[in-house]
């Protein structure tokens, strides 16, 4: 299988940012993490993809996540327009997995969502995905099977056009954030599930009211409730200190 990235270069960051903070690590952000190296780019027709468990330690405690080919995200795929691309996908879990193709115009056994159109890779098995590449674009694939995509079970796909593209550039990049909790992301649902603001741990109060006022005056201080309020949001409240910097994605 070839291994090619001469004109797409994938740059990877686990963005554990403010999201993150909520989900269980707010003693203990973790603002940006970018993984070292290169990613392992495939392209070509034909594809070997093992999913498996692999212990991470993101935040200073180990915790078992799932990888595709070893590494969190999975390769970035690269296809192109028109070709017939085959992926084997075998599974290395104790659990049943699946790949869905997300976004991609395919048949519908192709399609990897278990109970609608297939029936999922049981442990040590394997499945074949054939099919015609219709389109063009940045996609991603992932796991619709349990929690295993919130367990790192995702990756990059890129589909170039069939026609060159009509213009010129010397390099493009792909950023994929994801973010990670070592919360059990059962867990985390359950939780959403029973309020949807639950991790919004910096709720504004009326004493941040009555400080807003006060710095930046009522008519600021209302536009910025106004604005919250019909989105139907709680605003978050990320901590922001020497040092703690305010987070980006």
């Amino acid at each position: 299988m070839p291994t090619n990235a001469s004109r797409r270069t994938f740059v990877k960051s686990l963005a554990a940012t403010g999201a993150v903070a909520g989900l269980g690590l707010w003693r203990q952000p973790v603002w940006a993490l970018t993984s070292p190296g290169q990613p392992t780019v495939l392209s070509g027709t034909e594809f070997d993809l093992t999913i498996e468990a692999m212990t991470v330690d993101y935040t200073g405690r180990q915790r078992t996540a799932m990888a595709i080919n070893g590494s969190i995200p999975g390769p970035l795929l690269r296809w192109r327009e028109g070709d017939t691309v085959t992926l084997r996908v075998r599974n290395r879990l104790p659990q049943d997995t699946s790949i869905h193709w997300h976004g991609i115009l395919l048949p519908a056994n192709m399609d990897g969502v278990p109970g609608f159109s297939f029936a999922g890779i049981a442990p040590d098995g394997m499945y074949e995905y054939r099919f015609k590449v219709k389109q063009s674009g940045t996609y991603w694939y992932h796991s619709h099977s349990a929690f295993q995509e919130q367990l790192g079970v995702y990756g990059p796909l890129i589909i170039d056009p069939e026609e060159p593209e009509p213009f010129a550039y010397e390099r493009d990049y792909v950023v994929f954030l994801s973010d990670w909790t070592d919360e059990s992301p059962a867990r985390v649902l359950a939780k959403l599930k029973k309020q949807s603001d639950y991790y919004n741990q910096g709720r504004r109060t009326v004493g941040d009211f009555i400080n807003d006022v006060a710095d930046q005056g009522w008519r600021k201080t209302f536009s910025d409730r106004w604005a919250w309020a019909k989105m139907n949001m709680s605003p978050p409240i990320w901590p922001t200190s020497a040092a703690q910097p305010t987070p980006t994605c």
